[in-house]
Formats: structure tokens, sequence, C-alpha cells
């Protein structure tokens, strides 16, 4: 493998700049236990290797929901495409969190001033664009053509899934099931126990049929925790604000939407409230105690304004009390989202902290493969 592919950055109470550089090998690369591992879009993204439209990052989203084809989606396409170019004369390149944070806040004005002049329905728009997502995220993450759906696992997700051990965390903001369908057995992970809070609905279709075909066992119990910190296609909102797992998380009818739960992509993302206050809790606790920390196919977005102060505090809470990284495992085709992770983590990896850089899975897979 060429020297430029996986790289350490060792780095001391100097200032960031400063960094010591040396090229690493797979030889005296291994990743320290426990693990928390970030999953992004790019991750879902990159690997569905098939000629059907991937799931979508921010930037491609309409782009990707205009190829989409059957079940009355291109309908609602058009529809949530056309109100798109309306704001912003043009569809390609308007990223999805820009046009739904447009629409909310039109929505929020209206309900307190509304137009005299051809008021429009922003709340409507809202509920479109919402359902749309679900959509989208079926569509590239499930086969529609079998009965029932048929869902998608991801190879990727599988190796570096094989990877974890007993008391590491999986942290993603993907609405997408491709981390719960790339388990391969229910002693590492199962959806009865691995939430990271309790749930409803584990005899339903769904969660049954998982269970069955990974030949789940009675009492098993799972050794890592899965913390979906912007909700999920599979779940819907139960009592007291719990999750239930939807029966039939991948079916799309014409004409019909589906509720889930997950926090919109917009301004307004309730993260005080439960479950979600549950999960961004001890995800906050798992990253400020962890040794390593991966993170894969995520960007950081500007607009991400809750991840970034999540990420801050950690950092602020792992230099102030000493207790450094050893390990941020950074998997990213781009170069300067690398970088970004470097200097926002490079506080919390004290003075013997590494940083070891892949460009994608593939090479990582490579280099950590026993």
């Amino acid at each position: 493998m060429a020297n430029d592919c996986v790289i350490c950055r060792r780095t001391g109470r100097r200032k960031a700049e400063r960094v010591k550089l040396t090229v690493m090998t797979s030889d005296h690369f291994r990743p320290t236990y426990p693990l928390v591992l970030i999953f992004g879009a790019g991750a879902s993204k990159g690997s569905l290797a098939v000629p059907d439209p991937a799931p979508p990052v921010d930037v491609d989203f309409f782009d990707v929901a205009n190829t989409l084809k059957g079940h009355g989606t291109p309908r609602l396409a058009k529809q949530v495409l056309r109100s798109v170019w309306e704001l912003n004369h043009r569809v390609s390149g308007v990223g999805l969190e820009e046009y739904y944070r447009d629409i909310e806040t039109r929505a929020a004005i209206s309900r307190i001033a509304k137009s005299a002049n051809k008021p429009k329905n922003w709340e409507k728009r809202q509920k479109q664009l919402e359902e749309l997502i679900r959509r989208v995220y079926v569509h590239t993450t499930a086969d529609l053509s079998q009965r029932p759906p048929a869902p998608k696992a991801s190879a990727p997700h599988r190796e570096i899934l094989k990877k974890l051990k007993p008391g590491c965390t999986i942290i993603t903001f993907n609405y997408d099931m491709l981390i719960e369908e790339s388990f391969e057995n229910a002693k590492l992970w199962n959806p009865k126990d691995g939430y990271g809070t309790a749930v409803h609905g584990t005899t339903l279709s769904w969660c049954k049929n998982w269970l069955d075909k990974r030949k789940y066992i009675k009492g098993t119990r799972s050794s890592v925790s899965l913390l979906k910190l912007h909700g999920s296609l599979g779940w819907t909102i139960y009592k007291n604000r719990q999750i239930r797992l939807k029966p039939r998380p991948f079916t799309v009818r014409k004409g019909k939407s589906e509720q889930i739960s997950v926090l919109p992509p917009g301004w307004n993302k309730r993260i005080h409230t439960n479950p979600y206050r549950i999960f961004w809790r001890e995800a906050r606790l798992k990253m400020e105690r962890c040794r390593s920390l991966m993170i894969v196919g995520y960007s950081l977005p500007e607009t991400d304004l809750l991840a970034k102060s999540l990420f801050a505090e950690v950092v602020r809470s792992r230099t102030s009390r000493n207790q450094h990284l050893k390990q941020l495992i950074l998997v990213d085709p781009s170069q300067s989202v690398r970088e970004r992770f470097i200097r926002l983590f490079t506080p919390a990896l004290g003075p013997v902290g590494n940083v070891v850089q892949f460009k994608n899975i593939a090479e990582f897979q490579s280099e950590t493969r026993t």
C-alpha cells in the first residue's frame, strides 16, 4: 500500500500546527478498545455499489429523488421539486437541509404573521418533504420489487461491524437501517435491547424476521449499543415518547404516508425530548470515555450545529480531565473533511494520541485484516 494512504499524527503539547507525521503500516495499526464508531451519510452512499441510486447525501438528495420510480413516489417528488424550484430557481445543488430550514422558518413566521397576499401553505410543504425523505431512503436501501420489500445489507458495514468488541458503541445521524441489516448475528447486537432505550414492537414482523434470520436465542443481550441520534425509518413514537418498532418499515404505498420517528433536517431539532435526550446524553458519555473514536463518511457540515457542539463539549471535557483519546480513526475520501476533524479533536488526543487516516472503507479493511 502506498505511503500516503495511512498516516499517523502524533501530537504533543505544542501548537496543533506542529505535528509530527509518521507513516504507518498494517503491521502496527490495530484499533484500541473500547471504540466509538460514527457512521455518516457518506458511509451509506459509498457502501451500496449497485446500479440503483445509492442513498443520498445532503447535496444530491433532490437529484436522487428525481430518479426514483414507482409506488407514487415520482408524483410526490415532482411536487417537492417544483417547490424547491420556486424558492431557488434551481434544483440541482440545493441541499436538503438548506431547503428544509427555509420552509421550516417560513412556516414559523406564517403562524404568527400570515401574509394577506396569496399565503403559502408552508406546513404542507414540510409534510410533503418529510414523506419524500422517508421514501427516498426506503427506495435506495431496499428492493421494492420483492413482496414484501427486501432490505439491503452493506458488505462494507458488515466488515467494520465485525471488528467491534463488547462495550463498543455505534453512533449514527442517518435515518436508514443499513447498520441494523448488516449485523450478521444477534450476539453482537439485536433490536430487542440494542438501541440504548426500551423498545416496543419486538414481536412484530420486521423485528421477528430479523431475529429469526440470525437465529436469535431468547435472553441473548446486545454487547454493543446503536445510538441513532436523528431517529430511524424503523421507528414510530409510542406512548410516553418511547420507541415502537415498525412492523413494515420498507413499505411504500401509492398516495399513502407513513409516520416515522425522526428529527427532520431543520434548525429546530428537539433533542431535549425523549427518546432523543437519552441518545444524545449517552452518545456524549460514550465519547468522553472511549479510547478510540472512528468516524466513517461523516462530513460534519457547518449547518449541523448540534453535532458540532456535541463534539466540542467532548473535546473540552476530555482535555480538562486529561483523559485523552488513544486513536482518532478517519475514513473519508475528502482530505479537507479529515483535516476538519483533526483540528477539532487534536486537543483531546493529548501528547501521545494518534490520528489514522483512510481514504475509503476498502483501505481500512485492507490495513486491519487479520
